[in-house]
């Protein structure tokens, strides 16, 4: 079936088959317009990922203790380089690279440098730490930035990534209703057209496309669905995970990772409501 119908929505593609190459470059390169072009990194998100605090930034510290001291670590979508700081006063690391797209001024005492996420300009086994914090569910080719990043890893390296958890819940990016917001704040603003159709499309559409998606899972079946009109495109607010394309699974990731050479072992080493955090390492 492809892709359970388009997962019942019409609204996703898969990323890793072949045909949908055209349409995934295409929609990637709105995307990364939509970044260049708004003010995306230097306000929406800026500082996002500084300041980890318990309570507030626990996937974050709990990664930190995944980290070996005296690795090297590479950090892909690091936007302003603000988690740099976070890391290092918590581990001791040898040397630190950044990537991301953002073009803003990064601390001057670290290496940072432009990239695509599954175009990585560095040598095959170059790290021991490759992580990433809420990015894979930006990317318009999750797989393959996750091959990419197997490839840079020393053997016994570990891959840590961290993402919203999307396996029940919507993305912003989605048609949640006709706006952002909740149903409860389009009920007090007089939408109650808007909060039923919030109401439906988060508790009984999403829910049951993300169900089918799982069973898919389960049974080995890896789609890797992009969603083709994210609503940061043709809405002008903001609201986290607006721009959101990849309903990130903590399942779909290890059970695609499980399969590569090289591999030892994965598990989920933090999860709640909303985030999950994974770790993927290689035999030595």
């Amino acid at each position: 079936m492809q892709l359970l119908n388009r997962l019942r929505s019409g609204r996703y593609i898969s990323s890793i088959e072949p045909e949908n190459q055209k349409q995934l470059i295409q929609i990637q390169n709105r995307m990364m317009y939509y970044y260049q072009a708004t003010p995306y990194h230097n306000e929406w998100i800026k500082g996002i990922n500084t300041y980890w605090q318990t309570g507030q930034h626990d996937a974050q510290l709990a990664l930190t203790n995944l980290i070996h001291p005296g690795s090297t670590v590479l950090e892909i979508g690091c936007g302003d380089g603000g988690a740099v700081e976070e890391l290092i006063r918590r581990v001791e690391i040898t040397r630190y690279v950044g990537i991301d797209l953002n073009t803003a001024v990064w601390p001057a005492q670290y290496m940072f440098t432009k990239a695509l996420a599954h175009a990585l300009p560095f040598q095959p086994q170059s790290f021991d730490v490759a992580l990433s914090m809420f990015v894979i569910e930006h990317l318009v080719f999750p797989a393959k930035f996750l091959d990419e990043v197997w490839c840079l890893l020393r053997p016994s390296g570990r891959l840590l990534l961290i993402a919203p958890d999307f396996t029940s819940s919507g993305m912003a990016s989605e048609r949640i209703g006709l706006s952002y917001g909740s149903g409860r704040s389009k009920i007090r603003q007089g939408k109650l057209f808007d909060a039923l159709l919030t109401a439906y499309d988060t508790r009984i559409r999403i829910p049951f496309i993300r169900s089918l998606r799982l069973k898919q899972i389960r049974k080995g079946k890896l789609s890797f669905p992009v969603l083709t009109r994210p609503r940061c495109l043709y809405l002008p607010d903001f609201t986290p995970d607006c721009d959101a394309i990849y309903p990130a699974c903590p399942e779909e990731i290890l059970c695609y990772m499980a399969n590569k050479d090289g591999y030892k072992e994965g598990w989920i080493f933090y999860r709640s409501r909303s985030t999950f955090g994974l770790v993927v390492q290689k035999y030595e």
